[in-house]
């Protein structure tokens, strides 16, 4: 088929279908977020004491939800969301006189795009898994990893709750354990954030020190040993990713660099509740015309002509807004030793 023909066969309508059936990179966070699609590049919550009722979508120009029984003092937030769009080329350098990988035949056009879809894709991927972890901190930061696009605290008016586990050292005949007197305070802190909401276990994500210092100290070390032991039950995974479950909470290393940017600080954790409707993924449309006001998906996909001949250009996007709807409930810990 010349090349001339693909965009006609191709709309935006099928790419959006296509790249939504390319493989996902396999994310931690994702199995944990309730993805929704909205007509709009707003969420509208409705704030009262702190907590987040959710908004259902509704048609412009239709009479609001009503709040009634519930109270009549509230607040209303839209929250907008993430733009993530990225784009490559498919000229005709990436066809002429390439061969296909592992064979002698010449490389198609079909092929191409899909390898840059497939990239494209798995970078979006990659993004709103950091805009996941970063509801889970209850700061969603950007790709350069300072600049804030929403602080989860602050919209809420909610102070983010931090504590500190000391570890004492190791020469101390107290018979005391003060890293566990940490670790169930911040697990009463969580449990008394959730107000009786359901939810099935706490999880902390920890950095790499925090990790070491956790599994490593006496107090916590033959826990941590019989829990080892029984490697072969979870299979030849890197053990650190499979969580260390001690004093209720399941801990998890969680030191992997992504763009350049390290997922949790070495000293630090972040604990969270794991349960249904704590943790939302708003999806908006694209920013294109064959999309608007339509219910939006996780990725969109288009092909357009370039002038002339020359190609044609690539855009993946995705337009996420991630949130905590319980943000008293996040910990940020501390690990340090004793001084």
């Amino acid at each position: 088929m010349p090349i001339q023909q693909y965009p006609d066969v191709f709309t935006c309508v099928e790419m959006t279908d296509a790249v939504n059936k390319l493989p996902a990179l396999p994310m931690y966070f994702s199995r944990m977020f309730e993805i929704k699609g909205v007509k709009t590049t707003t969420v509208s919550l409705d704030i009262k004491k702190g907590r987040i009722v959710l908004v259902s979508d509704s048609e412009r120009n239709t009479a609001p939800e009503s709040l009634a029984g519930r109270g009549a003092k509230r607040e209303w937030k839209n929250i907008s969301c993430a733009h993530l769009a990225m784009s490559d080329v498919v000229a005709p350098e990436d066809v002429q006189d390439v061969r296909e990988f592992g064979s002698n035949e010449p490389i198609s056009v079909a092929t191409v795009y899909n390898d840059k879809m497939q990239q494209l894709k798995n970078n979006l991927t990659a993004t709103m898994e950091f805009h996941r972890l970063g509801a889970i901190k209850g700061v969603v930061l950007d790709a350069d990893g300072s600049t804030v696009l929403h602080n989860i605290f602050d919209t809420f008016g909610v102070t983010k709750k931090t504590l500190d586990i000391t570890f004492p050292k190791t020469t101390s005949t107290d018979d005391t354990n003060p890293i566990l007197t940490g670790i169930l305070k911040a697990k009463r802190h969580v449990e008394a954030a959730m107000g009786g909401s359901p939810f099935s276990h706490m999880e902390c994500i920890i950095g790499s020190d925090a990790y070491d210092m956790l599994t490593s100290h006496r107090l916590v070390r033959q826990y941590f040993e019989d829990w080892l032991a029984r490697r072969q039950d979870f299979g030849n995974n890197d053990y650190r990713k499979r969580g260390f479950t001690y004093g209720g909470i399941t801990f998890v290393e969680r030191s992997d660099v992504v763009g350049g940017q390290t997922m949790v600080a070495a000293s630090k954790g972040h604990l969270y509740p794991v349960g249904p409707g704590i943790f939302k993924q708003y999806q908006a449309p694209a920013d294109w015309i064959e999309t608007v006001n339509t219910i939006g998906l996780e990725y969109y996909a288009r092909m357009d002509e370039k002038p002339k001949g020359r190609g044609f250009d690539l855009e993946v996007q995705s337009n996420p807004l991630t949130l905590c709807t319980y943000p008293e409930a996040l910990v940020e810990l501390t690990f340090k030793a004793a001084s």
